[in-house]
């Protein structure tokens, strides 16, 4: 009877979308995503690169999420780097 029930609950789980794999696999690659712009755009927020002539070929393709990443993502970015290597 706990067998049943058990799997029952997991049916719905999976079913009504409670699933937070998804979900976490969805904010890290966001995450991925933001890294991506702030090492391309790392001048931007005061952080000299070396490669900047050679990642600034990527603008093209990358402008219609530079706009959104300057607005929202910017300064969070950067707390949350420092966070997770500790500042300086």
């Amino acid at each position: 009877m706990k067998g049943f029930l058990r799997n029952v609950r997991l049916f719905f789980i999976g079913a009504l979308g409670f699933d937070n794999a998804t979900d976490k696999l969805r904010k890290r690659a966001l995450y991925k995503d933001l890294d991506l712009l702030t090492l391309i755009l790392s001048d931007e927020i005061g952080i000299p690169n070396p490669l900047y002539y050679h990642t600034v070929e990527l603008l093209p393709y990358l402008s219609s999420e530079v706009d959104a990443w300057r607005e929202s993502e910017k300064a969070s970015i950067l707390w949350r780097v420092l966070g997770e290597i500790g500042e300086p």
